[in-house]
């Protein structure tokens, strides 16, 4: 009787440590970006990564966010990150945490990027372009994309953009009429029922 308790005790905790990683393999891996040598982790890095007083930080048409963030909160609006008059990416920030932040000291949750074009004279966006998990998407077509992204679930790969799935994280390639990329969009998905 004791020996069939802890065979039974033993299978259950198989189960349960089985279920646990398994959970814990569904979340995905956070993507890491490198936006002119800052790493960016979503869903743990703040917005303050980028100092102020080298990078501005600004909601169009309304400037620097110098309010505060309520708790448990997200911003919808996207701020533009520049630096010396280029831009580098579009920020989107949330707030997990109860109590409130200034908005630009708040948790990356989405960054978008164009690449920048030699084919238009006053392409705004900055030359350095962000790495994505260390790599450069800037001139890759459709299949050195697909090459580079295998490993993860694919979404969609249709002919103007190209879209996968790591858990909660989600990757988006926008390409161009020669099927390069030109916009780049990774998300981590946040429960936005909450303010």
């Amino acid at each position: 009787m004791k020996q069939n308790r802890k065979k039974f005790a033993g299978i259950v905790l198989a189960a349960a440590m089985a279920m646990a990683l398994s959970g814990c393999s569904s979340k995905g891996t956070a993507p890491v970006l490198t936006v002119d040598g800052k790493e960016v982790t979503l869903g743990e890095t703040k917005g303050s990564v980028f100092p102020l007083t080298e990078f501005a930080m600004e909601i169009p048409g309304q400037g620097t966010p110098m309010e505060m963030m309520p708790g448990k909160s997200w911003l919808s609006t996207f701020m533009t990150l520049k630096k010396d008059g280029k831009s580098y990416a579009y920020l989107y920030v949330y707030n997990p945490d109860r109590s409130e932040v200034l908005v630009t000291s708040a948790t990356i949750y989405k960054v978008t990027f164009s690449m920048h074009s030699e084919e238009t004279e006053a392409s705004f966006w900055a030359e350095d372009n962000i790495l994505v998990n260390g790599v450069d998407y800037s001139g890759m077509d459709a299949e050195a994309v697909k090459e580079t992204m295998a490993e993860y679930k694919a979404l969609s790969e249709e002919s103007e953009y190209l879209s996968y799935r790591d858990g909660k994280y989600l990757y988006r390639f926008d390409l161009d009429e020669n099927g390069i990329v030109e916009e780049v969009e990774v998300e981590m998905e946040i429960d936005k029922s909450y303010s």
